[in-house]
């Protein structure tokens, strides 16, 4: 059931947001080795970033400063309204658009709309398929100039909401949050078809290495039993 009323919608994701935000408060966040340097709320002097962040893994980063020094791309579809209003009641600016589509004018706008400002990306929405890097976030960095920095995140209890392409995990009050932030990966300009695919799966690989790392990490840490799935019909 899709809510209309964008008052009632308001409403409801800025209650969200509270929730999350007194969550948020009893847990313990860790910064695994130097991650903290090149987090969003970091002071990177006058470097700016593209942020890859799987889809089910946006609430940790979202939730992990007060104060943001980065805006959110979402797409430009409908659905992605309700996405957009919790961004903005945590505090977080967003920015809808397409990292492919209006060619090198639309990448302009959209960087300037971000000037100052890291971007943060899902690179496997928004619809799919789950944990699968798409070459948007690498075309954007090849026009832009900026690096793309690969990023994990897990917790020691949490709930996951089960939607029909993904999942999106809450982590639970009194858990400990685990963020691990990696090296920034240059583009060069101009790449050609070949290069975009080549640095899309690079991107792919890295992600996949600090998911694996952090699960080997702290996997004596973590309890499957405290991972509780809830399903609904549409990922959020």
């Amino acid at each position: 059931m899709k809510i209309r009323s964008r008052t009632l919608l308001s409403v409801l994701n800025s209650f969200i947001v509270i929730i999350i935000r007194l969550i948020f408060k009893t847990t313990r966040l860790e910064f695994v080795g130097d991650s903290i340097d090149r987090c969003p709320f970091a002071d990177t002097g006058s470097d700016r970033y593209l942020y890859s962040v799987w889809h089910d893994s946006v609430i940790p980063p979202l939730f992990c400063a007060v104060e943001h020094n980065s805006v959110a791309l979402i797409s430009q579809h409908r659905d992605a309204d309700t996405i957009e209003a919790m961004l903005k009641a945590a505090g977080m600016g967003a920015i809808r658009g397409s990292t492919t589509r209006g060619g090198a004018s639309a990448i302009k706008k959209l960087i300037k709309l971000a000037e100052g400002k890291h971007i943060v990306i899902t690179p496997d929405g928004p619809r799919g398929p789950h944990h699968k890097m798409k070459p948007g976030i690498i075309f954007l960095a090849s026009h832009s100039g900026r690096s793309v920095i690969p990023t994990a995140f897990t917790a020691t209890r949490y709930w996951k909401f089960q939607g029909s392409w993904t999942s999106i995990w809450i982590p639970k009050p009194f858990s400990k949050v685990y963020y691990l932030v990696g090296q920034p990966i240059p583009v060069p300009q101009n790449i050609s078809r070949e290069e975009m695919n080549y640095y899309t799966e690079l991107v792919q690989t890295k992600m996949e290495d600090l998911e694996r790392e952090l699960n080997q990490l702290f996997s004596d840490k973590k309890d499957d039993e405290d991972c509780e799935t809830v399903s609904f019909k549409k990922a959020a």
